[in-house]
């Protein structure tokens, strides 16, 4: 709690209150003597005016089993400045008594501090971790209409004395709570700074505990001077003490006082030659323009309070793409489901647009060794047609010769590849040969192999995946407008952190009841995890007078990935890489896959959590295919542990799950793999 700095401020109120009084006696008024005589005569004939106060407010309670707020230590007692505004109607009683009725806003607002007793450890390079240190902050937001009906006892010389209660009906109790780094130094959180807000609200709208805003009950006592300016004009410094009785909330005991310093300005009423005169009503008083800002939801229910949370879905696919193409028996011709562009759509290919499957990335095998062929005009390649005897019947070399030349005939013919720069050969079987006493096995061997100079050619596909949604689906802007018939025109704003104006309205007389703005997450940039859009209320009376209300919409960003069995994981990345062309019946991982290999071990952090799961395709027997996906997971851990140990590695088998179509070889080859996911946090 800031008790140091809270303490000074009120022992320097209380030693200036002595030397205002004194100094306030020393205001020359009007001709000496006659102008206390005036004073004297205006105290006893019906008065009105305006007044105002700066306060400092003293809250008692304590916060700790509140629910709705982070449990971060105990928010207790807090002294925090404020201020007020009203109006003033004094009514005499005789020459000495009188009753001063004061109705005024007040801003009695608390702020809390607490450390937090929760110590965690940070590291500041790859060696050291330090205690942080963070300590939180809890904003309240008081906001009273007070009604305070003083006996009022003239003294002499203007001096007065006024006591008795005070009432007030509260219009808003609301919070923010916020973390801030106190130690080490350099660290900051995911929005760049070193304090962030973690939680807003309306304290009886909030979590779980059935809790009401109370009527305020609460006595005053105030001392002060009056000084007659001029005519029927008096001015009364004042200072005075506000304890309350009762709780803000119904369900925990929070009370506020307040210690105030503020003057009103009045103007007397009737003939001075007669001061039984009735006096003519008061000046009708100006407008106070209020708004409040709710969730509403999509089925059209509200929450007594705003907050837009931006849902974030990110994800990285690696991809390894299988060089083969397979054919049918006693076939050259490219299947059906091999994806074929024509000449002027090749410009508009791009690897980044692929969205497909897995399966339908390898699907475009030609158009992305085309693409990549144009990119590296240096590189070469290398196609072997291979066929499978016991399927293709009576076939010759004829056959293999034939399967290469139709995958390069595409590349020259589409892509505009030079035919120098792809080398075709044959071969019967290929040389990694598939069971040939299966036919899902000869199915395989029936293909044309695709190898190249140039490790690029083949390399991964890399397919960034991102979805984004929010909440609520609208915010509801509710203006609380009082004495609105004098208000001419009125706007209200929507804007970002940077000044952009996003959702304007505007019209003429009062705002009306209910305005609502359906949330567009197109318009909210992105930006760091906690960001607030500003509300603006712009008004004008008839007489020129401009009214002003400001309300921040907080804006929060959930970022969170998803594994391929459907696990949410918060606040990481999760990136995930296949490793395929295991061989037939053995856990061993081929040298195809060091590329992948290499690739992982860059990406992963000692902060990264990684699972791995082994599969295999269709053909064999379940127990033993159990046993070899799992031998497959763990070779893949060991490989990987070679260079860096990540906070936690999962390796485990899950033996034919087949999340490729089995009735195809690539997916067979596919499935012949192990998955690695790394889930890193987010910085």
């Amino acid at each position: 709690m800031k008790t140091g700095t809270h303490t000074t401020a009120i022992a320097t109120i209380a030693n200036a209150i002595p030397s205002l009084l004194l100094l306030l006696c020393l205001v020359p008024t009007d001709a000496g003597a006659q102008g206390a005589d005036s004073t004297e005569q205006n105290t006893g004939r019906l008065r009105a005016g305006i007044a105002g106060a700066a306060t400092f407010n003293m809250h008692r309670g304590e916060f700790s089993a509140y629910d709705g707020l982070q449990e971060c230590g105990v928010f207790d007692n807090a002294t925090t400045p404020g201020w007020q505004a009203g109006y003033v109607l004094d009514i005499p009683l005789g020459r000495a008594l009188g009753i001063s009725a004061r109705l005024y806003y007040w801003k009695a607002d608390g702020d809390f501090t607490a450390s937090n007793p929760y110590t965690v450890r940070v590291a500041v390079d790859d060696k050291t971790t330090v205690p942080l240190l963070t300590e939180h902050t809890l904003e309240t937001s008081l906001d009273y209409v007070m009604l305070d009906p003083l006996l009022r006892w003239n003294i002499a010389g203007g001096l007065y004395v006024a006591a008795g209660p005070s009432i007030g009906l509260p219009a808003r109790a609301a919070f923010q709570q916020t973390e801030r780094i106190l130690s080490p130094q350099g660290i900051t959180f995911e929005n760049g700074e070193q304090s962030r807000k973690i939680l807003a609200g309306n304290f009886d709208e909030l979590g779980t505990i059935s809790t009401k805003r109370s009527v305020r009950i609460a006595a005053t006592a105030a001392l002060g001077m009056e000084m007659h300016l001029s005519g029927r004009f008096t001015l009364a410094p004042e200072v005075s003490y506000n304890y309350g009785f009762t709780s803000v909330l119904s369900s925990f005991s929070w009370k506020v006082s307040a210690l105030r310093a503020g003057a009103s300005l009045l103007y007397t009423f009737g003939d001075e030659s007669r001061r039984d005169t009735v006096a003519p009503p008061a000046a009708a008083p100006q407008p106070v323009m209020a708004f409040d800002v709710q969730n509403q939801n999509a089925d059209g229910s509200r929450e007594k309070f705003a907050e837009i949370v931006l849902n974030e879905e990110r994800a990285s696919d690696v991809i390894p793409l299988l060089p083969y193409l397979f054919f049918a028996p006693n076939s050259s011709d490219l299947p059906a489901r091999y994806t074929r562009l024509a000449p002027a759509e090749t410009s508009g290919f791009g690897e980044s647009t692929l969205r497909d499957s897995v399966l339908g990335v390898y699907h475009h095998l030609l158009d992305i060794v085309g693409s990549r062929m144009r990119a590296y005009p240096e590189a070469t390649i290398t196609i072997t047609g291979c066929r499978e005897p016991l399927d293709d019947a009576g076939s010759t070399a004829e056959l293999s010769t034939a399967r290469a030349a139709a995958a390069k005939s595409y590349l020259v013919s589409t892509w505009g590849i030079a035919p120098d720069r792809i080398h075709t050969s044959a071969q019967t079987l290929p040389g990694i040969v598939s069971n040939r006493a299966a036919g899902d096995g000869r199915e395989e061997n029936r293909r044309a192999e695709i190898t190249s100079s140039d490790p690029r050619i083949l390399a991964p596909v890399t397919r960034h995946i991102e979805a984004r949604s929010h909440q609520p689906a609208a915010i509801a802007v509710v203006p609380a407008v009082q004495f609105g018939e004098s208000i001419a025109t009125w706007k209200l704003t929507l804007a970002t952190a940077d000044g952009r104006a996003i959702w304007e309205r505007s019209g003429s007389g009062a705002p009306p009841a209910d305005l609502l703005w359906n949330v567009d997450e197109g318009a909210i940039p992105s930006g760091p995890a906690h960001t607030t859009i500003t509300a603006t209320l712009d008004g004008t009376t008839a007489t020129g007078t401009t009214l002003h209300a400001v309300r921040a919409i907080p804006v929060r960003t959930v970022v969170s990935s998803r594994r391929y069995n459907g696990e949410v994981v918060r606040d990481s990345l999760v990136e995930r890489y296949n490793m395929i062309f295991f061989d037939f019946d053995t856990p061993r991982i081929s040298g195809f896959n060091q590329q992948v290999v290499g690739l992982i071990q860059s990406r992963m952090r000692t902060s990264s959590s990684v699972s791995i799961t082994g599969l295999t395709d269709r053909v064999g027997d379940a127990a033993h295919n159990a046993t070899l996906s799992t031998e497959r997971a763990e070779s893949a851990a060991e490989q990987i542990r070679s260079r860096i140990v990540p906070e936690r590695v999962r390796a485990e088998g899950a033996g034919e799950r087949l999340i490729y179509d089995n009735d195809l070889p690539e997916g067979r080859l596919y499935n012949r793999t192990v998955i690695i996911e790394i889930a890193t946090p987010q910085e």
